[in-house]
């Protein structure tokens, strides 16, 4: 005898048979629930454990206050170059500046005194018009003051260090860690406070080898993958 399919996996399907045909595009928000339990014939009980079926494979993610969107791809994320994000249209908000104590690791990163300040930079990465990292930028203070003479909202930093101080970013380290996104990061990314995240923190320096600027950067686990390109000796032996 054949086992009964449950209810909620039947509903589950169907939704994921509509996203995967392509007649529920990516990023589009789904009906709300009480339209599709109608739709459905079931009790939002039963409609919510669809839901969660779908979220837990990445199909579908939930905005707070905002409902149920068809999860995009996620945006490939090149570690090991400059360029953040990897065959997309990215675009970059600038959203503001500021002065303040550095924090203990913009002092230890940047090498300065603690007590020190710092410069930071925040903008919103986006990619296809979507928001994709919140990410801040923090240098001395004394270099700060500097590119903050310039339009930063029309002139990417490295722009502002090349050509307006002649400081060339001839290298940088970099880390990446999970963790959740705290309230400042998730308010602009449109995500709820506390969602799973990556963390990049970046360390960028000049020719001389100098730290220039220390970059704090966070991305929706949802929007993100790192990919690298490998090279093997074929001569080395195992």
């Amino acid at each position: 005898m054949k086992a009964r399919v449950p209810r909620y996996h039947q509903i589950a399907q169907a939704l994921r048979d509509r996203i995967r045909s392509g007649d529920i595009e990516p990023g589009a928000r789904l009906d709300n629930q009480r339209r599709l339990a109608g739709e459905f014939e079931v009790t939002l009980m039963t409609l919510r454990q669809a839901l969660e079926v779908l979220e837990r494979e990445g199909l579908i993610t939930r905005r707070h206050g905002l409902g149920t969107f068809v999860a995009l791809p996620p945006v490939d994320y090149d570690i090991l170059n400059f360029r953040a994000f990897a065959g997309e249209d990215v675009s970059t908000r600038f959203l503001r500046t500021h002065v303040g104590p550095a924090d203990r690791l913009a002092v230890r990163e940047l090498a300065l005194k603690p007590g020190a300040r710092v410069f930071a930079l925040e903008r919103l990465r986006l990619v296809d018009g979507r928001p994709t990292s919140f990410q801040i930028s923090h240098l001395p203070a004394a270099l700060g003051e500097e590119v903050a003479k310039v339009d930063l909202a029309v002139t990417p930093l490295r722009q502002v260090l090349a050509f307006k101080l002649g400081i060339e970013i001839t290298g940088a380290r970099e880390t990446v860690s999970a963790e959740t996104l705290p309230a400042r990061a998730a308010r602009e990314l449109g995500c709820a406070t506390g969602a799973p995240c990556f963390r990049s923190d970046r360390v960028s320096i000049d020719g001389d080898g100098r730290p220039i600027v220390y970059d704090r950067v966070f991305i929706p686990g949802d929007r993100f993958r790192i990919t690298r390109q490998l090279h093997y000796d074929r001569s080395a032996t195992a």
